[in-house]
């Protein structure tokens, strides 16, 4: 029995021994340009990998060469190590003019005396009506950031605020141009909802000021504060985005599934409602497969107002990077829904980059979609030699090409593994068979444990047994 069980496991042990892989075993390729005598290739992953891997981690992604053999890769980090850099408060000082006086209209000059800097604003009289404030100028001459976004506090208004801000830049106080229009401002209270709206996104602007400008349908704030959002320079700026539709889920009320079509690394999410002046709290959650269960994300207000021919919408919701295709919008039904129409959501993330080695003859292509696949990528420090420092080697960038199908979607679908199953059959056989032995060998220690007894007593009965007396012949 020891001989076949052992005979058993060996087989299984065979079976499950890892095959070198080969580009057959993978559903899809993407041929890699622009390779030539470098020895390190970075490549940004497109969509199509995220859509056809079998893996949120892609652990089953390869780079193979003309000879169709695997080349060492790693994933290189997004932002290793990195924090966003803290805000920076900005001077700024108010445009004072006659009512009805546009900016463009200004003279606008800084003026400088033992440090302090004095702001002189000339305009062309009209009709001698009162000053008024009519915009602001905000100083960056003194920073060398590249700046993203522009964020602002103002005094409050009764009943709340609801307007647009148009943004202007300028090297020279004398010719500028638009970078912001109609940027919506927000401050409403609502169902015991705060609503705010106080970002600028300014495309990474590096100028010396910028105007901002109210348009006449719109009340002009009075700001307490502006500060500006450095850029991260070590932070990628191209992200990818795909927008899908939010099905109603007919089986509860108010949920709203959205399936984004990959297992994206979906860092931030932006929601948009189908009609003008809804307001909707919406609780997030999201999942990697329609079988797992759902994970709370965040929780939000959307909203799609309506003023003075301009709409204003929320902002985009940012969180840490889940890679899950399935995102549940539970809408709170106190706010009477969404109305009719479909939620629009649009998923956004950062695109993730691999490193390989340009071992063999080349050209080299990418393939993803193996549900058999295990982890092969390195370390980013083992695969780059001085990773991070002045004397890192070069690493040239290469392109993906067209998708090609290999094996096709069934390679990346989860599937029964035959060894696996084959195995755990053997070791349930081989616990059994333990189990059987035990039983039979306890059995045997009992019988001979009961023999050993029956025979003490029966000696012990013998024993005990008077001797006969023997008739008394006389």
């Amino acid at each position: 029995m020891k001989r076949h069980l052992i005979a058993a496991l060996l087989s299984v042990s065979t079976g499950c021994a890892v095959a070198a892989e080969v580009p057959a075993d993978f559903a899809y390729a993407l041929p890699i340009t622009n390779t030539g005598a470098d020895a390190l290739y970075r490549v940004v992953l497109p969509t199509a990998v995220y859509d056809g891997s079998a893996f949120a981690d892609l652990r089953d992604l390869r780079v193979f060469n003309a000879a169709d053999e695997v080349v060492p890769h790693a994933f290189r980090p997004l932002v290793a190590g990195s924090k966003q850099p803290p805000p920076v408060s900005l001077p700024f000082f108010a445009l004072h003019g006659e009512r009805g006086t546009r900016a463009a209209d200004l003279d606008i000059a800084l003026e400088t005396n033992n440090g302090d800097v004095s702001l002189r604003v000339q305009s062309h009289p009209q009709q001698g009506g009162p000053d008024e404030v009519l915009g602001y100028l905000v100083d960056l001459s003194s920073r060398r950031e590249t700046f993203a976004s522009l964020q602002l506090t103002w005094e409050e208004e009764q009943g709340g605020y609801i307007g647009t801000v148009n943004v202007e830049a300028s090297a020279d106080l004398k010719n500028w141009s638009r970078v912001v229009n109609n940027a919506p401002l927000l401050n409403l209270s609502q169902g015991g909802h705060q609503l705010q709206q106080n970002t600028i996104s300014l495309n990474t602007v590096r100028k010396k000021y910028l105007r901002l400008t109210w348009p006449e349908t719109s009340k002009v704030l009075r700001l307490e504060s502006v500060s500006a959002q450095p850029v991260d320079k070590r932070t990628p700026l191209t992200r990818a985005s795909r927008q899908v539709d939010a099905l109603a889920d007919t089986r509860e009320k108010g949920d709203y599934i959205a399936d984004v079509g990959g297992m994206f690394p979906v860092d931030r999410l932006t929601i948009r409602l189908p009609q003008d002046n809804s307001v909707a709290p919406i609780e997030i959650f999201s999942r990697s497969s329609e079988n797992a269960e759902w994970r709370r994300v965040s929780r939000t207000v959307a909203y799609r107002l309506r003023q003075d021919g301009q709409t204003i919408e929320n902002s985009t919701l940012r969180f840490p990077p889940r890679a899950h295709r399935y995102w549940l919008l539970r809408v709170d039904q106190r706010s009477g829904g969404i109305g009719t129409g479909a939620i629009s959501v649009e998923a956004g993330w950062l695109p993730r980059e691999i490193i390989f080695t340009a071992r063999g003859p080349g050209p080299f292509r990418l393939t993803y979609g193996n549900s058999r696949a295990q982890r092969n990528a390195l370390p980013v420090q083992t695969l780059v030699p001085n990773w991070g420092s002045d004397s890192e080697p070069r690493i040239s960038v290469a392109t993906p090409g067209v998708p090609q199908v290999l094996a096709g979607p069934a390679a990346a679908r989860q599937r029964v593994d035959a060894g696996k199953i084959g195995l755990w059959i053997a070791l349930f056989a081989s616990v059994a068979v333990l189990g059987f032995m035990a039983w039979r060998i306890s059995r045997q220690m009992q019988s001979a444990d009961t023999d050993s007894n029956s025979n003490s007593n029966s000696e012990v009965s013998d024993s005990d047994k008077p001797e006969s007396a023997e008739p008394d012949k006389n």
